[in-house]
């Protein structure tokens, strides 16, 4: 299906700094896809940053659920200077299929993460990938408007958490023994 051109001419007009919030958000909604909900944010959906973001995020979840089955798995750098970094490809035999996919660092090293959550090992966690998706998801934080506000909601909502006592919360069924 081909996307309207009026959709493409917004996309371009992305500054830096958009297009920086555009890879925080899409991270956060590749490793949390229930936390920007369309229907409780509709405002927020009808920015194009936004829905590329969306977009993007769906592509690295669908990845991830191909390189299970994958095989003759590469990956190498970009060599041509664009918005990629990275190029993958890799095919499935079963159903003739072969792809590519065109990756920034952040991309990539969300990928790599949500495929050690499912137990993918054909892309293993490196040193430095936590670090680049916990610097993407700050900017969330530094970006403004409704992303900031939800981002630093969800840090009042984890710090709460984390100060409630655990060992004094019952667990049912009780434990062998009481």
């Amino acid at each position: 299906m081909k996307r309207p051109r009026r959709r493409v001419r917004e996309l371009a007009r992305l500054t830096p700094a958009d297009e920086s919030r555009v890879e925080a958000l899409t991270v956060a909604m590749a490793l949390a896809p229930g936390v920007y909900a369309r229907n409780r944010m509709f405002d927020l959906f009808t920015n194009a940053g936004v829905q590329r973001a969306k977009s993007r995020a769906a592509t690295l979840r669908g990845l991830v659920k191909h390189l299970v089955r994958a095989s003759s798995l590469t990956l190498t750098e970009a060599t041509e200077k664009g918005a990629a970094d990275y190029v993958l490809r890799y095919e499935i035999p079963a159903l003739a299929l072969t792809r590519t996919a065109e990756l920034s660092r952040v991309e990539l090293a969300t990928l790599r993460a949500l495929a050690s959550r499912s137990g993918v090992a054909a892309l293993p966690l490196e040193a430095d990938d936590r670090a680049r998706i916990e610097s993407a998801l700050s900017r969330l934080l530094l970006a403004g408007g409704d992303t900031s506000d939800l981002a630093a909601a969800a840090c009042a909502l984890q710090a709460s958490r984390a100060k409630q006592d655990v060992a004094a919360t019952p667990s049912w069924p009780p434990p062998p023994g009481e």
